[in-house]
């Protein structure tokens, strides 16, 4: 299924250029239904992008409220596509990720939410890891 005009849409909403890097970064994301880090679009895209590009745009991306950060491991950042309802300024992904032990891909557990933590006016607390671990069902079978 071709998303290019979703994307298109997605990129003129959140005030960003179409940019051929952009389309070919956010057809990947669409593609596949876990997260991907930029190791992962490197190895994927099919045009020459220089590393500095993708990081931009991967940075561009979170900034206006398209993707979000999975996690985090050895390969790196892993993003993930933000929910329709996700502002430019705050991100209000508060779901849960879950990362196969196997594969060690990163799935977004939309309809697992964080639970509210309160701590003591001493912290101030800018982002919440939910992340649960073990064997996505494609490595079970």
């Amino acid at each position: 299924m071709d998303n290019k005009r979703i994307i298109e849409d997605l990129l003129k909403s959140h005030g960003l250029k179409k940019t051929p890097i952009r389309l070919e970064m956010l057809q990947l994301f669409f593609k596949y239904d876990f997260a991907l880090s930029a190791s992962d679009l490197d190895t994927l895209m099919k045009s020459g992008h220089d590393r500095v590009t993708v990081y931009r745009a991967l940075a561009s991306f979170e900034e206006h409220g398209i993707l979000h950060k999975a996690s985090e491991d050895v390969q790196g950042i892993k993003y993930a596509m933000c929910s329709s309802g996700c502002p430019d300024e705050v991100h209000t992904d508060m779901h849960a990720h879950f990362t196969c032990d196997e594969c060690h891909h990163t799935y977004c557990l939309e309809d697992v939410k964080v639970p509210e933590i309160k701590v003591s006016n001493n912290y101030a607390i800018d982002r919440v890891n939910y992340t649960l671990k073990g064997t996505c069902k494609q490595c079970k079978s």
